[in-house]
């Protein structure tokens, strides 16, 4: 992995945390392992969902 990767199992576990656990089921499903951010983004779009969004979600700031 990259820099601007992640693996599969850190972007459910973020979007479990962050209060989607239907979406995380879906990522589970959908996603390679591992993701690389334009596929993350594109993935969390169509549900208004951004990466900066998931990190103030999770206490942090962009």
């Amino acid at each position: 992995m990259t820099v601007s990767e992640f693996s599969r199992q850190h972007v459910i576990d973020v979007l479990r945390r962050t209060g989607f656990p239907e979406l995380a089921e879906k990522a589970q499903l959908e996603l390679p392992d591992p993701v690389d951010m334009e596929t993350l983004d594109r993935f969390i779009a169509p549900y208004g969902l951004t990466r900066d969004h998931l990190i103030s979600r999770m206490g942090g700031s962009p």
